[in-house]
């Protein structure tokens, strides 16, 4: 995964899009479900903490970790943000201070663990760190998303002050998906400013992650269609999955 370093200024621009009171909103529903009302949550590959930040504001006292210096810099600065602990650390090499009550990651940061190794190094640090009775939340890009929608497509998108084109490569004998993206951002001169951002994403089948979660210890308990109460169907394009120790 690239170090997102100028993109890490455009990110909050390009998810305008992402729901994220919807995505608060079903993990705080599954948590309470559990009987998990406040303590202690993680946010991993946390981003630039938008969420992290939104769960903060439900009552959970959260750390944010992520691979990118860069991103949490603009999550450090972001209104609400104060007493949230981020941390400048690798999904698959974290380490925290102490257990938690619930373990989220979201926005198919997973599928940017292009190795099986890494998956499984992750999730047993999820487990270690996890209390017994604690929860892990995450998603995944599904595999028809990965092969169907990203697949070898080339989209094209334009915000207020931004414009960009998105192209990916899927190589179905290795299962990763290079993205190649390119942004055009209006300076205040008028004019336009070149980044370019390469980044690639790894096809996890369910199955894969099932087997994964098991060598770490983990189980699964149900899978979601996209933050919903519905159970995934063959063109759901993100899953959640909802996660207990064994």
């Amino acid at each position: 995964m690239s170090s997102y370093q100028d993109f890490a200024g455009l990110y909050d621009a390009l998810t305008f899009d992402v729901d994220y009171p919807k995505i608060a909103d079903f993990i705080c529903s599954r948590l309470q479900a559990k009987g998990i009302t406040d303590g202690l949550v993680l946010d991993l590959a946390c981003g630039t903490g938008t969420l992290t930040v939104a769960l903060q504001n439900r009552g959970y006292d959260m750390t944010g970790v992520d691979a990118s210096e860069e991103m949490l810099a603009v999550a450090r600065g972001k209104e609400g943000a104060e007493g949230i602990l981020f941390l400048h650390q690798p999904m698959e090499a974290f380490e925290l201070y102490g257990t938690v009550d619930a373990i989220v990651c979201v926005l198919d940061s997973l599928n940017y663990l292009t190795d099986p190794d890494d998956l499984v190094k992750t999730f047993k640090l999820c487990a270690n760190y996890l209390n017994p009775d604690g929860v892990l939340l995450f998603d995944v890009n599904s595999e028809y998303k990965v092969k169907h929608i990203l697949g070898n497509q080339t989209y094209s998108y334009e915000t207020d002050s931004i414009y960009y084109i998105w192209e990916n490569e899927f190589n179905p004998e290795t299962g990763l998906c290079d993205l190649y993206l390119t942004f055009f951002t209006e300076t205040e001169d008028g004019l336009y400013r070149r980044v370019d951002e390469v980044q690639t994403q790894r096809l996890y089948t369910d199955k894969e992650i099932t087997e994964a979660l098991a060598q770490a210890g983990l189980q699964v308990v149900c899978r979601y269609d996209d933050y919903t109460r519905y159970e995934p169907h063959d063109k759901s394009q993100r899953i959640v999955y909802e996660v207990k120790k064994i």
